[in-house]
Parts: C-alpha cells; sequence; structure tokens
C-alpha cells in the first residue's frame, strides 16, 4: 500500500493511493471519510490500528475514493516526534569530502517543523547563497522499539519513504554544525507517499538518484551504506526508545551539488526530483521568499 496524506497544509486527510490504471486515473482512498476513529497517521494511529486495520478498510464494500488530480500530498506521516538522520553513511559520500568513513554511525537530527510534502516550495531567503539537497531513503517506526535485535529491526518498520535532506551549506561551515543549517523551514521534504514494509523486499538493493532540473546529480544503489539499516534501527534503540511515527533517514551518497565543481546550488525557479526505486519520485519547486 501507498499511504499519503493529502489535503491544505496543516488539515491534510489520512488516504490510501492508487495508481493509474489503463482504464482509471489515479485516486485516493478516503480513510477519515469512511472510519471515525482515524484521524490522521499519528502516534496514535501506528500504536492503536497500524496496516492490518487498513488492510481490512479495503475489504469493506462501497469504498469511498476521490481523483487524485489536483490534490496537495502533504508528508505522508503526521509531524513525528523526532526526524534522526545518518551522515557519512556512504563511502563516496564520504569521499567527495576527502574524509575518513566512520567507524561507527554518525547521527544528526532534523527539526519536524522542517517537513514540507511533494510539490511543496523549498523556501530559500535573501542571503541562502549555497543550498543544496540530498536524496534519502527513510522509514517510519511502526512499532515501539528498545534494545532490539539487528535479526528482527525490520518488523519495526512501518514503511519507506523519501527524505530530501536540505541543506545550508554556508551555514553548516559558519556555525560547525548540522542541525541549524539543515532545519529550515520547507528543509525536509518528505513523501511521496510511505510504501508499506511487505512491498520492499530488499531495502539494501535500490537505486536512488537525484535530479535538478533534469541534472542527474545524485546515482548509487542503497547497497552501498556503510551501515546497513538493520543495524542503525538496533543501534538507536540500544540508547532511546524509537517511537511509532519517528522518521529515521539512512544518509546520502555521493553527488551532491555542493561538492561538484563548480558546485551545483539551488536558485530560484529550480525544480529538485529525488527518486528510489519501488517508491517513486519526490519532486519540489524551489523558489525565494522575501519579507
Amino acid at each position: 500500500m501507498k499511504l499519503v496524506r493529502y489535503g491544505a497544509p496543516g488539515a491534510e486527510r489520512p488516504g490510501i493511493w492508487q495508481d493509474a490504471t489503463k482504464d482509471e486515473p489515479a485516486r485516493i482512498l478516503d480513510v477519515q471519510g469512511m472510519v471515525f476513529d482515524i484521524a490522521d497517521y499519528d502516534a496514535r494511529f501506528w500504536r492503536t490500528f497500524g496496516i492490518a486495520r487498513l488492510r481490512a478498510l479495503l475489504q469493506e464494500p462501497n469504498l469511498k475514493w476521490v481523483p487524485a488530480a489536483g490534490q496537495r500530498l502533504g508528508p505522508p506521516v503526521a509531524p513525528p516526534r523526532q526526524i534522526i538522520c545518518l551522515g557519512k553513511n556512504y563511502r563516496d559520500h564520504v569521499q567527495e569530502f576527502d574524509a575518513q568513513a566512520p567507524e561507527l554511525p554518525v547521527y544528526f537530527a532534523k527539526s519536524p517543523g522542517a517537513l514540507c510534502g511533494h510539490g511543496d516550495v523549498i523556501r530559500l531567503r535573501p542571503g541562502m547563497e549555497r543550498v543544496d539537497g540530498e536524496v534519502e531513503l527513510a522509514v517510519v517506526i511502526g512499532r515501539r522499539a528498545r534494545d532490539i535485535q539487528e535479526s528482527d529491526a525490520l518488523a519495526y518498520v512501518a514503511g519507506y519513504t523519501i527524505l530530501n535532506d536540505v541543506t545550508n551549506r554556508d551555514l553548516q561551515k559558519a556555525r560547525g554544525q548540522w542541525f541549524f543549517a539543515k532545519s529550515a523551514d520547507s528543509f525536509a521534504p518528505l513523501g511521496p507517499w510511505l510504501v508499506t514494509r511487505d512491498e520492499i523486499k530488499r531495502p539494501h538493493s535500490l537505486r536512488i538518484r537525484q535530479r535538478v532540473n533534469g541534472e542527474v546529480l545524485q546515482d548509487a544503489k542503497t547497497s552501498k551504506m556503510i551501515f546497513r539499516l538493520e543495524m542503525v534501527l538496533a543501534d538507536l534503540s540500544r540508547v532511546m526508545t524509537l517511537e511509532p511515527g519517528d522518521v529515521v533517514s539512512t544518509g546520502t551518497p555521493g553527488g551532491i551539488g555542493s561538492a561538484r565543481t563548480p558546485p551545483v546550488v539551488l536558485h530560484d525557479g529550480d525544480v529538485m526530483e529525488c527518486e528510489i526505486d519501488g517508491i517513486g519520485v519526490l519532486r519540489n519547486p524551489v523558489a525565494m521568499m522575501y519579507g
């Protein structure tokens, strides 16, 4: 299943996306319109209902579908408690900065307030001169995870999605930290949907790409991760409890714009596309905002 949240920012409704066929255009099942007790894909939903409830819903008669055309897709999960990211998790990304590959995972956070959805504008502001993006495979936690084993770790994943880790490189260099440079409003596009875990059997064999205005900047395989997802989730769970709805993003491969010669940075009017096989394309325009 592809889970979506559609509607105006702050008023998104939970839905299930159905791709277009030769006979039918793409459409969205209005979950909230069918059941009164699922208000959103939030922590309560994952703790109380989960994917099984949605599978049962799809078997009911008189499903309430709405046309997908013209619908805004917000982030596919309600604002999470936390967004945990990995730095330096692809060897070619480490090499493009002449750095050493880490012996243990490098974690940092992005503010949940930076989230935006598919098609939403990545908002630049005056003075942001070196901003670029990073395509990343992200997961949403579906069950509380504490002291879990690597062998069981994927069972705690609700599904997979795409995170664009947009970064202000000037701010990152000036402040010497990642959180501040990566947490501006709109600097965490997430989507376009959440693909449930059962539909992606091998998360470490996916092709992952980033394009700006059609030019391919990043093109790699998730098999090139230094630290696999199972290890990361188990490692995190030994220190902190991962709660349903939390987002964990697994790092980016080499090829990012700021590491190129000359650098490829975002400008007003650009269009970013982040694509991962088995998930889809997360597309966001870029605009300079004043005031």
